[in-house]
């Protein structure tokens, strides 16, 4: 398997990783494997950009929740960033994955998550 590149920026010091317009079955390992990576490297926070994404499956949704995982086991920051409407909100709706209280609706309420005043 072919690791992937992710596009990733640091905005406001947090570390953050834009995922494709499609995250399912076929990709969603290598987005997990992306997104260890960049944990197991030590970033001091992770923003996981959904906002432009258009399709993700349960696959997706199980890998970033194990993503999630192995953040909260490093004692890392994160949060994904879900777009305000669409078929991905609907979904992680649907799946009981907005529950998790690191999920919000764009980058900057997810930026307000990590950095909460």
């Amino acid at each position: 398997m072919t690791p992937l590149q992710l596009p990733v920026t640091t905005v406001r010091g947090d570390t953050v990783a834009v995922l494709p317009s499609e995250v399912d079955a076929h990709n969603a390992p290598m987005i997990r494997d992306a997104l260890f990576s960049l944990l197991d490297q030590g970033v001091p926070s992770l923003i996981i950009d959904l906002t432009s994404t258009n399709f993700c499956d349960c696959a997706g949704l199980r890998a970033l929740t194990r993503v999630r995982r192995r953040a909260d086991v490093l004692h890392t920051p994160a949060c994904v960033a879900l777009p305000d409407t669409g078929s991905v909100r609907r979904v992680a709706e649907l799946s009981g994955f907005m529950c998790d209280d690191q999920v919000a609706t764009g980058l900057a309420a997810a930026h307000r998550r990590l950095h909460p005043v």
